[in-house]
């Protein structure tokens, strides 16, 4: 969980990166208590995707929190998934798991609709950052699932020259959604619903 200051005042509309990230004012104790309980709205752990349909589906994020190793390993029930999908021990360091955003700027949605997912050592992250993230698969009896990873940065914080914004531009609503001019040309799709996002399927994944 983190904690942002958004009020009337806030004056985020034409960037992402300009919607001021909350302070964490949580100590390390709560926030690994968080991170091991915390599920999607489905019951489904945050380090898989929502739905089944979005498994394999590549989705942009900014990040909010980027986790420590201590943090990491008192995740107890979730540590367990992510040495199921394959990951070591030593796998896990200081900003290995990180969450991200998607909805802004209302902080019981930003916090309910937050995704998490592995930061690999080839693709170091930083807060702030708008990044892509390709979605895991839940697990089953038979299946060990695969957890959401990052794929990619996209845009560093307070970039000069932004490319993303949160939609619509209007801070008194509580679901704007995260969207880059470059997706429409580079092939992202618009989900509707009740929490509309935009998303890519990559050609060797195949709609559930």
């Amino acid at each position: 969980m983190w904690r942002m200051r958004i009020g009337k005042k806030d004056q985020s509309n034409s960037r992402a990166s300009r919607c001021p990230l909350r302070k964490l004012h949580l100590t390390v104790l709560f926030m690994m208590f968080c991170f091991a309980c915390a599920v999607s709205g489905a019951g489904t752990s945050k380090l898989y995707p929502p739905t089944k349909d979005e498994s394999g589906t590549l989705r942009v994020t900014q990040i909010v929190h980027l986790a420590t190793r201590e943090e990491i390993l008192g995740l107890r029930a979730s540590l367990q998934l992510l040495f199921a999908s394959g990951l070591k021990d030593s796998d896990l360091k200081d900003g290995s798991l990180a969450i991200g955003r998607i909805y802004c700027c209302h902080q019981k949605t930003e916090e309910g609709t937050a995704m998490w997912f592995y930061v690999p050592p080839e693709v170091p992250a930083e807060l702030g950052e708008i990044v892509v993230v390709r979605m895991g698969r839940e697990s089953t009896k038979t299946d060990p699932g695969v957890i959401n990873a990052m794929v990619e940065v996209r845009e560093k914080k307070d970039a000069p020259d932004s490319q993303c914004s949160w939609d619509p531009p209007n801070n008194t609503y509580w679901t704007r959604v995260l969207y880059c001019k470059w997706m429409p040309a580079e092939g992202w799709t618009l989900k509707k619903g009740l929490y509309k996002t935009w998303l890519k399927r990559p050609s060797d994944v195949k709609a559930q």
